[in-house]
């Protein structure tokens, strides 16, 4: 059931809003006390930073407890991914937008004086590449670390020009998603990004059909309701993109509010849409080569890093304060990264964890493709993107922004629901297929065991 990463994700909200009342209260009768010694818990939660990773880390910890349980393992695995998906979203927004790279002052090593804080860092291609790259040193750990136990790494050898073309195909695909989504999150709003890639089924079903007249997926017929119930949500998702960008005034990366900037971040993340539906398809392709979720992430993070590396040298128009930074309006990915390297080594730091966070979350995206079909998890993925835009408008302790006015917001709030319920609709239309399919199949096991049975009794 689709609907359990947002009940579960609805359930937590009020669990939380219930503890900060609790705590609100038992602070009143504390009112003598010095207000240093606040709880923990409600710094945590108060702190602009931690806000919005509290959802992901609850859907994290809820999702491994539920897949330790058989009977709702199916479940825990959509919650997992909900939790996921949401913090790799949630803290690359973070990284690219919001983070304070450099405080206002004087550069430390420069004659730069900044007026107000640096914030994002865009080095969306040169990240990615980085990142790859940190994945495929994970693996090599991870797999030494298992070498001498049960549980030791066998990758598979690969066979043929089609595996070994369809890994690095794979590769490259998976890469310029992420990159392209990374480039469009140091121009986008997180909530703008999400909204336009909950959109994922209708490219995916549009990706699988091209694949298979390539003979590399079974083609789909095309259905009317279905195809408008995708259309619609894509109209909300437009509804939504505007009401946004011209209820906040531009909605960009702060300290800018260039429209230009503004449309090149939507197009890109249209590209990374794209990007990600054939990667989907594909990687259901790479399932059914038998290849493990070892080998997808291992055999992949090498040709994704060489295949990035030309765009990592691309000038391009870089946003915010960073113009001044640099001394220049454009610069390569490269080049921003090695500046940032010196002027914000923390903010570098971060960037390599983001390799970290990058190959645990590739284990649990590949797990769930694997397992559950590239259909599966696009429904899941769009879903947890809507749900996670919904949740912050619904509870107010989550947000980090300053929603906009009226009529932006009733735009916004007729865009989620209108966006929610036409993709849930299709993927409710979708299960009821599944499960008709599956009785028919029952049907056609139970007539040929019939059939044997009078055979053999014929016989005898």
């Amino acid at each position: 059931d689709w609907s359990s990463d947002v009940c579960s994700s609805d359930l937590l909200g009020i669990q939380l809003q219930i503890a900060m009342a609790s705590t609100s209260n038992s602070t009143v009768h504390h009112a003598a006390l010095d207000t240093t010694h606040t709880s923990f818990m409600v710094d945590m939660i108060e702190n602009e930073t931690v806000k919005p990773f509290i959802i992901p880390i609850l859907g994290l910890l809820i999702g491994f407890g539920m897949m330790a349980v058989p009977k709702v393992a199916t479940v825990g695995k959509l919650v997992l991914y909900f939790g996921a998906q949401s913090f790799m979203n949630i803290f690359m927004g973070w990284v690219f937008r919001t983070h304070v790279t450099v405080p206002k002052g004087k550069i430390t090593g420069s004659d730069v004086v900044l007026d107000e804080d640096l914030h994002g860092c865009p080095v969306g291609f040169a990240l990615t590449a980085m990142q790859q790259l940190i994945s495929f040193f994970c693996f090599l750990i991870l797999y030494v670390a298992l070498l001498a136990t049960p549980y030791k790494i066998s990758p598979k050898q690969m066979s043929g020009k089609k595996e070994i073309g369809s890994v690095i195909i794979f590769g490259c695909v998976f890469a310029m998603n992420i990159a392209l989504n990374n480039f469009s999150l140091a121009y986008i709003s997180i909530a703008v990004n999400l909204i336009i890639r909950s959109c994922l089924p209708l490219s995916t079903f549009l990706s699988q059909q091209a694949l298979a007249s390539f003979g590399l997926y079974t083609k789909k017929p095309w259905k009317p309701l279905e195809i408008s119930l995708m259309a619609l949500g894509v109209f909300f998702a437009c509804m939504f993109t505007i009401a946004k960008i011209l209820g906040s005034g531009g909605g960009g990366h702060k300290g800018s509010d260039s429209q230009f900037e503004q449309v090149m971040g939507v197009v890109v993340c249209i590209l990374s849409l794209l990007c990600g539906s054939v990667n989907l398809a594909l990687a259901g392709v790479l399932g059914e080569m038998k290849l493990s979720v070892y080998d997808t992430v291992a055999y992949m993070s090498i040709p994704a890093f060489i295949f990035l590396m030309p765009f990592c040298l691309i000038p391009k128009p870089v946003p915010g304060a960073w113009p001044h930074v640099l001394g220049v309006k454009t610069a390569s990915d490269l080049t921003i990264l090695l500046k940032t390297r010196i002027i914000a080594p923390k903010t570098f730091m971060l960037f390599t964890l983001s390799g970290v966070f990058s190959f645990a979350y590739n284990i649990i995206q590949f797990t769930i493709v694997h397992t559950m079909s590239p259909s599966a998890t696009a429904f899941g993925g769009n879903f947890n993107k809507a749900a996670l835009v919904f949740l912050t408008l619904l509870l107010p302790f989550l947000q980090v922004h300053k929603l906009p006015p009226m009529p932006w917001i009733a735009i916004i709030w007729l865009a989620v629901i209108g966006n929610v319920a036409s993709f849930s609709y299709y993927s409710y239309l979708q299960i009821l297929a599944k499960m008709e399919k599956a009785k028919e199949e029952n049907k056609d096991v139970e007539k040929e065991q019939h059939t044997a049975m009078i055979d053999k009794k014929t016989a005898e």
